[in-house]
């Protein structure tokens, strides 16, 4: 998997948020001002850019995007302005994350062994390692693969301390729950999910004093996990404490930087202006989180737009982003459960099964509840605890033969899409050819294939060429003209392309610029780089220009 994620993301141009996220999180290092990117928090950012110390590139504090806290432009000037190259940045930035897969990889090995058997680890870990997702968003510098691991760890130490009643566990559960948090605001979704698992526990044991136990044990993972949060947001850790503001006294109050329009950011209002909290990019972020939320971000599904999303926009995404052998594991799962469901003693089985499903039932049900549909990387933390679940039951009731057909569809899905795994779908769906039909943006069009198009353009013979990039990187940094292509408004106002163009996918399907390309549709392209750039043929004297079939 490692392997595989090194040799891949090397052709990878950087995706939308790696820029900013990088840029980021070397300034943290570097100046303690945590201005930048707030609606993330710090922890994964600072993880990516930790080699980079020790790389010393320049930071252009004097940039006036610095200032006017212009973060896209701010990633620009450090990646594409600096004395070291761009590549060489972002490539120490992504082997943080490939790391952190890899080992994410070992935990869930580890821990499936520990309750399930080795076998069971195993198949486990091979659903893990092949899965096309966890591959490519678990090689980029962004927090979606560090959220799922800490959410992993998280729910299955607490798992152990609630079975176990061993101090260590409970450790583990209160830093793991900080660093997840610490990792994207998402993961706040632990908290119920740490309290129905409690209240599954106590159900099956029925313990004396459980409001003494609880409240040590809620008390204790609270406090680690809020001791985290604070070290991650260290150069502002006085405004967490009542009563005390940074010692930056030109900074507002919190309550300055939280935006009310949600019923979140109108809490956090309330309770940062009456513990007379100084202000702090978690309360900041946590409110930008919460109003985007409120108003919903433009999405894409099935051939529609929306500002406000859908319901069933992630079962979507699972149908067609989830490997073919998966699903095909999940329906075998799910039909064994089924059948055994009115014969099971469900205050005698095994709890791990509980620390498996609750916390994916949890998760989908907030994710599909959101109004911010963006893509398959919002699902990563419930995929490794799918795998466990899947390989766990039917190997104990001897469906091995589909387990083992589950991993080896798996696996050939995996070997087919190289390298271009961000726009993997699955074989039912139709393959990644397909995949504009259900998705766009990060589920196949992240900017990543701008260095495979200057490839192709190369093989071309460098033919004048007018862009239509979904991305931040700059074409002009890699050596590729990047003259414009006219919008479906221009051309009827006269203008005429009169070159090859390379439109983006996401773009192309009217997403973000008010279908202003929505001509090109009606072309049919000559190539598609990576499935996410489509190239047309528009010079005077080219062979493609003419309409699509049925147009």
């Amino acid at each position: 998997m490692g392997t595989a994620q090194i040799l891949s993301v090397r052709q990878d141009a950087p995706t939308w948020d790696e820029g900013t996220h990088l840029a980021a999180g070397y300034s943290y290092w570097k100046t303690g001002d945590l201005r930048l990117n707030p609606e993330h928090p710090p922890f994964g950012k600072l993880l990516n850019a930790l080699p980079l110390l020790w790389m010393h590139p320049k930071l252009p504090l004097d940039d006036p995007s610095w200032k006017a806290l212009k973060e896209v432009e701010f990633a620009n000037q450090f990646l594409f302005h600096n004395t070291i190259d761009a590549g060489t940045l972002l490539f120490a930035g992504r082997l943080v994350t490939i790391v952190m897969t890899v080992l994410f990889g070992l935990c869930l090995a580890l821990w499936t062994r520990r309750r399930f058997g080795a076998p069971v680890a195993l198949f486990a870990l091979a659903l893990f390692a092949f899965d096309p997702n966890l591959i490519a968003h678990g090689r980029y510098v962004t927090s979606d693969l560090l959220v799922a691991l800490f959410y992993f760890l998280a729910c299955v130490s607490w798992g152990e301390y609630l079975i176990e009643g061993r101090t260590p566990w409970l450790i583990l559960a209160g830093v793991s729950l900080g660093l997840a948090i610490s990792s994207k605001f998402s993961a706040l979704i632990l908290l119920p999910v740490f309290f129905l698992l409690y209240l599954a526990r106590c159900w099956q044991r029925r313990p004396k004093a459980v409001v003494r136990h609880a409240l040590r044990s809620f008390l204790t993972v609270g406090l680690l996990a809020y001791a985290v949060i604070v070290a991650t947001y260290a150069p502002e850790a006085r405004s967490f404490v009542p009563g005390i503001r940074l010692m930056n006294h030109s900074l507002p109050p919190a309550r300055a930087a939280i935006r009310i329009e949600s019923p979140t950011g109108f809490a956090l209002r309330w309770i940062t202006n009456h513990l007379a909290l100084g202000r702090s990019r978690f309360f900041e972020g946590l409110s930008l989180i919460a109003w985007h939320n409120t108003r919903g971000r433009e999405a894409y599904l099935l051939g529609r737009r929306s500002e406000t999303g859908w319901w069933y926009y992630f079962p979507v995404v699972m149908l067609v982003k989830s490997p073919t052998g998966l699903l095909i594991g999940l329906a075998a799962a799910t039909w064994i459960v089924a059948r055994r469901l009115l014969k099971t003693r469900w205050r005698e089985i095994q709890f791990a099964w509980f620390v498996l499903a609750i916390p994916v039932a949890v998760y989908f049900a907030a994710a599909s509840s959101a109004r911010i549909d963006l893509g398959v990387r919002h699902l990563l933390p419930v995929f490794p605890f799918l795998f466990v679940l899947v390989s766990a039951i039917l190997w104990r009731h001897r469906s091995r033969a589909v387990l083992a057909v589950a991993v080896a569809l798996v696996a050939i899905e995996s070997t087919l899409i190289y390298p271009s795994y961000v726009a993997f779908f699955n074989l039912p769906s139709g393959g990644p050819g397909a995949g504009p039909r259900y998705l766009v943006d990060s589920n196949i069009d992240w900017g990543q294939d701008l260095l495979r198009l200057k490839s192709y353009l190369n093989r071309q013979g460098n033919p004048r060429s007018c862009l239509c990039y979904f991305g931040t990187a700059f074409p002009e940094y890699y050596g590729m003209t990047n003259a414009s292509l006219p919008t479906t408004r221009e051309l009827q106002a006269g203008a005429t392309p009169n070159c090859v163009a390379a439109v983006s996918v996401t773009p192309l399907m009217g997403i973000y610029v008010n279908d202003a390309w929505s001509w090109v549709r009606d072309h049919r392209p000559i190539a598609k780089i990576g499935y996410s750039i489509y190239v047309y043929d528009f010079r005077k004297n080219g062979q493609a220009a003419s309409p699509a079939p049925g147009k």
